[in-house]
């Protein structure tokens, strides 16, 4: 079996996951959860990906292996996802969900960083691999939301549960990047925070994707606030994702002319314009095309970093810097930014949605140092 397509298939049932992790919100609110209670459970499982994410970079790195580190990761997800069910109350399901957090920041840097590692030896192109993830999430999103608007959201740790377990099936078939094990060396990873680049990667994430909090944490309650049947909020969550598959696979020569810090202007100014409409609780049809800029705010600003990554950080070091990235690019400001957000929903409602467009337009300011930093290489 081609590489592309094992990769594929592991992204699809992680991707799966992810796509169930957006209806969580409806779970807890119908279990009994305040918006404010949400927001800290889902920021403190956002937040705990900082501290663990760099430790499975470092464990794959060390190993030299991806493999072992997805195997466990993936198995443990899957199991707290079950034990959802029986769980009831704030602190039970604030400690599932932190350990859930932890186990599963190690799947998507992990993955990609394989993704990436295969790129440069030439077995698979990462784009359309990567897509195959959007495309099975937005299938599941959709799925998800017309099997919920008939059955409830008790059905969604079950489902949950089921992608990450779909997905420890298939580590087994993935293949391995030829790399060596990274050298022992303290504080390796910190190390490469003296590399700009880098940091400018981590800083740009940090603002666009942590300006997705409210989104993910909060866009569907909002949306069901104003009439917008359950099923129609997976279709508008697929729909952005159509746009996002549509960058990946037919996108390659735009990318290539933006480069990096053109991808990341774009995403900060469709940051602004998403969700400043996002906020006004626009009508149906407006925001069904407001959420084509989902191909914006988050691929593009993806497509960005992962370039980043992959022309200035070591192949040896490649699944910590990932690691890295995800965690300080998009757990800590998520996880921070969905505490913020649960506040200010609780009180503003969709106004919330003003406070992610201005931290997502703050990431205009450092366009310039990265096309300097880009443009001398």
């Amino acid at each position: 079996m081609a590489a592309a397509v094992r990769v594929a298939a592991f992204m699809g049932a992680f991707f799966a996951a992810n796509a169930i992790n957006a209806f969580m919100p409806l779970w807890f609110a119908d279990r009994g959860l305040s918006a404010g209670a949400i927001g800290q459970v889902l920021g403190a499982a956002a937040l705990l990906r900082v501290l663990a994410g760099p430790g499975w970079g470092t464990a794959a790195d060390r190993l030299g292996r991806r493999r072992p580190v997805l195997f466990v990761a993936a198995a443990v997800a899957s199991g707290l996802g079950l034990s959802y069910v029986a769980a009831s109350g704030f602190l039970p399901l604030l400690l599932i969900a932190a350990g859930q957090g932890v186990a599963a920041s190690a799947i998507g840097p992990l993955a990609d960083s394989l993704a990436l590692a295969l790129a440069r030896e030439g077995r698979i192109e990462y784009g359309p691999v990567r897509a195959v993830g959007s495309a099975t999430f937005m299938i599941a999103t959709a799925v998800a939301g017309w099997l919920l608007g008939r059955v409830g959201s008790w059905l969604v740790p079950w489902l949950q549960a089921a992608g990450y377990g779909a997905a420890t099936m298939l580590v087994g078939f993935l293949p391995e990047a030829a790399r060596p094990p990274a050298p022992a060396r303290a504080f390796a990873g910190l190390m490469l925070f003296r590399n700009p680049a880098f940091r400018l990667a981590v800083g740009c994430t940090a603002l666009i994707q942590g300006a997705h909090a409210a989104y993910y944490g909060f866009a569907a309650l909002f949306w069901r606030s104003q009439g917008i049947s359950d099923t129609v909020i997976g279709l508008l969550i697929a729909e952005g994702i159509i746009a996002e598959i549509l960058l990946f696979t037919r996108g390659g020569r735009l990318v290539e002319r933006l480069g990096p810090a053109g991808l990341t202007a774009c995403a900060a100014a469709a940051s602004v314009v998403r969700w400043t409409v996002t906020a006004v609780g626009p009508p149906l049809p407006v925001l069904a095309v407001v959420q084509i800029l989902h191909a914006a705010t988050f691929a593009m600003q993806h497509l960005s970093a992962m370039l980043l990554l992959g022309r200035f950080v070591p192949a040896e070091r490649a699944a910590t810097g990932q690691a890295l990235h995800a965690a300080l690019g998009y757990g800590a400001p998520s996880g921070l930014m969905m505490m913020a957000s649960g506040w200010l929903y609780a009180r503003y409602g969709g106004l919330v949605f003003l406070a992610m467009a201005a931290m997502g337009g703050a990431a205009l300011l450092m366009v310039a140092p990265l096309a300097r930093v880009t443009d001398r290489r």
